[in-house]
């Protein structure tokens, strides 16, 4: 067990574990050595991959195995039966895509949303709130462009950006959140005591508007007026006629009957 352990940490102290960028991938580089100058030595290697990276972003495991830590909820890559001669040293580099990257629909959202609550807003007690907001969230949405872009970051800073951007994002969509609340209160059912207070602007409809509301509303009960007459009429037609038709009956039958009894 001695012997075990001092071979992981020499491996943990001589192992390197770097990026490289590639396109849109990136690679982990992981450098396994044997710090002893006389013997062969096993060398395990487990290393844990960024909480980020799932089974499908994986490129090339670069020849070791991949597996998930239920514990701490994150894949890593491992080789057990890897023997290095003395002063050996194994590179094995595993790629993966590059998930530290908000997409760019998905700022593209933000910035609507905010450009279209900042307009709703305008002219209400709660216009200088939301300016306030568009100006930090602006910036923020060029910062997170700008520094996803920056070639200048190590693959350890990017990632690091990445997390920040994200938690900076979140703080933002939580503002925009409430701001949506506030706008569902103010637009629900007024009392007279709202009414008074509300600073919110309400369009009435235009003397064309309401004309035209007007004819439609008479030409429909017109075409109604004249769809239930002539429903009457033609009830009444039919009713007439079974009326008559029943008379005639009635008269024939009383002359038949007439007939027979003179006859008699």
């Amino acid at each position: 067990m001695r012997r075990l352990f001092k071979i992981f940490f020499l491996f943990s102290l001589f192992s390197l574990f770097s990026f490289l960028s590639e396109s849109a991938n990136i690679r982990f580089r992981i450098v396994a050595v044997n710090p002893s100058k006389v013997r062969t030595q096993r060398v395990p290697i487990k290393v844990y991959l960024p909480q980020e990276v799932k089974r499908e972003d994986i490129v090339d495991l670069g020849g070791l195995e991949l597996e998930y830590d239920l514990n701490k909820s994150l894949f890593y890559v491992y080789k057990d039966d890897l023997y290095l001669e003395p002063a050996q040293t194994r590179v094995f580099e595993v790629e993966v895509k590059d998930v530290w990257i908000i997409l760019q629909r998905s700022l593209d959202e933000v910035r609507d949303k905010i450009k279209e609550l900042l307009k709703i807003f305008e002219g209400t007690e709660y216009f200088d709130k939301m300016k306030d907001i568009a100006q930090r969230g602006f910036s923020l949405l060029d910062e997170i462009v700008k520094s996803q872009t920056d070639e200048s970051l190590s693959r350890t800073q990017h990632i690091g950006v990445y997390r920040t951007n994200v938690k900076a994002l979140a703080r933002l969509k939580e503002e925009l959140s409430e701001m949506e609340k506030i706008l569902q209160r103010e637009r629900g059912p007024l009392t007279p005591k709202m009414l008074t207070k509300t600073k919110f602007k309400t369009e009435s409809p235009t003397k064309t508007a309401t004309w035209i509301a007007i004819f439609v509303i008479v030409f429909f009960l017109g075409i109604l007026s004249v769809v239930v007459f002539f429903t009457w009429y033609k009830q009444a037609k039919a009713t007439e006629k079974i009326i008559s038709e029943a008379k005639k009956r009635s008269f024939l039958e009383l002359g038949e009957k007439k007939e027979e009894e003179s006859k008699e």
